[in-house]
């Protein structure tokens, strides 16, 4: 669904839920830091709110000229907020995935002969690869 709007494109359009219920405005795009694939959206519900709401596109989809999410509107009116001036950590990811009842991203997507790319989460660090010394 992303890929067929562009991930510019989904800023300002409508969020809703599964009912289609209107559940307030796209305002942030995140990216995958591994892929460069569009991951969350942010949500921004009404004037004077503080943050805006973290939402997976997991099972995103267009619905006319909206994007609709696979979860009712209380859930993303209920999910975590931070700061969007900033990437999110991985603990933060992780309460979102918790709050949104998902499973975290795993290497699945990961090649298998690089194992050493298969941190989870969009900010995990790729560990140095140790290089021992032969010794002699």
């Amino acid at each position: 669904m992303v890929r067929q709007l562009g991930a510019q494109q989904l800023i300002g359009l409508r969020l809703v839920d599964e009912n289609g219920i209107r559940v307030g405005v796209i305002g942030q795009v995140y990216f995958d830091d591994q892929t460069g694939a569009p991951r969350w959206v942010t949500v921004r519900r009404g004037f004077f709110r503080a943050g805006e709401n973290f939402v997976p596109l997991r099972g995103a989809r267009p619905l006319g000229d909206d994007v609709q999410v696979p979860y009712s509107r209380e859930t993303v009116r209920t999910a975590p907020v931070f700061p969007t001036d900033r990437h999110i950590s991985v603990a933060e990811e992780d309460q979102i995935y918790l709050h949104y009842g998902l499973a975290p991203e795993t290497a699945q997507e990961v090649p298998e002969q690089r194992p050493y790319l298969a941190p989870r989460g969009k900010h995990a660090k790729t560990p140095e690869r140790s290089r021992t010394q032969p010794t002699v």
